[in-house]
């Protein structure tokens, strides 16, 4: 159930910054909707993952300061059900381009 509510809020907010960015900029919703999801999969994604660039960063920072060496940390990724949203999202909107666009592809 938890589970269900995290995607559909996720859903929703994706949806909410879609219909709001169209607005502001002027464009169609449809334009826009590939784009808000790829972001908010990609955002999700950082956030959500374990080492990496800003971990190696914040390493190499401390080994500078304290002279300690620290083990380096193995990127690892947990897919979220608010990234499997996301990605789902993207794919949908994606589909939803090429069926809008159809003529302009053929």
């Amino acid at each position: 159930m938890k589970n269900m509510i995290i995607s559909v809020v996720t859903l929703m907010f994706m949806v909410v910054m879609n219909y709001v960015l169209a607005n502001v900029l002027g464009w169609n919703f449809i334009d826009l909707s590939l784009f808000v999801g790829l972001a908010f999969a990609l955002i999700i994604r950082f956030f959500t993952s374990t080492g990496g660039l800003s971990s190696n960063m914040v390493r190499v920072q401390v080994q500078s300061m304290t002279g300690i060496k620290v083990e380096e940390e193995k990127e690892t990724f947990k897919p979220t059900y608010a990234f499997y949203t996301a990605i789902f999202y993207t794919v949908a909107a994606l589909i939803g381009v090429l069926i809008y666009y159809k003529d302009y592809f053929i």
